[in-house]
């Protein structure tokens, strides 16, 4: 089963997001994506970037004391265009909901009326979480609201 390609200039965006985290050698990295994922990227694309991403001042080794894995961390220059990557999220927004569209609305065969609910809650949801997630006592109010949804959608009779 071959899965979908990966959008150009993607690993390199999620390789230092990953990095802004924690230090990670490109293994821990490769991991890391997959998890999130369910995509592993070969080593002969992962190391590559890493290599480039140093040549270019964004990453640095990282001096970690275990000399058996060679772990990178953010410079200043690299944390300096995480955050201008920001900039761009709306974009990545903005293909997240057509991604979605596609999987309910042509994979699914979501009715129309059904999905532009869904998709009003994911919207809703995306703006209270952008508010919240800087406070625990509201995101803990917003995963209460989320329970409480999925607890209806899991009875019998709905």
């Amino acid at each position: 089963m071959r899965s979908a390609g990966v959008p150009k200039g993607f690993l390199h965006h999620l390789a230092l997001q990953l990095l802004r985290q924690r230090p990670m050698s490109g293994s821990e990295i490769m991991d890391q994506l997959q998890e999130y994922t369910d995509w592993r990227p070969s080593p002969g694309s992962m190391y590559p970037l890493l290599s480039l991403l140093q040549d270019e001042g964004l990453i640095r080794p990282h001096e970690d004391g275990d000399p058996n894995l060679k772990r990178f961390t953010l410079t200043e220059a690299g944390l300096q265009e995480i955050n201008e990557l920001t900039v761009h999220s709306q974009h990545m927004r903005n293909r997240n909901k057509s991604m979605r569209k596609i999987y309910w609305r042509l994979h699914m065969e979501m009715p129309e009326a059904l999905y532009d609910s869904f998709s009003g809650f994911m919207d809703a949801f995306e703006v209270a979480y952008a508010a919240y997630k800087c406070d625990p006592a509201k995101a803990l109010k917003l995963k209460g609201v989320l329970d409480r949804a999925k607890g209806e959608l899991e009875e019998k009779e709905v």
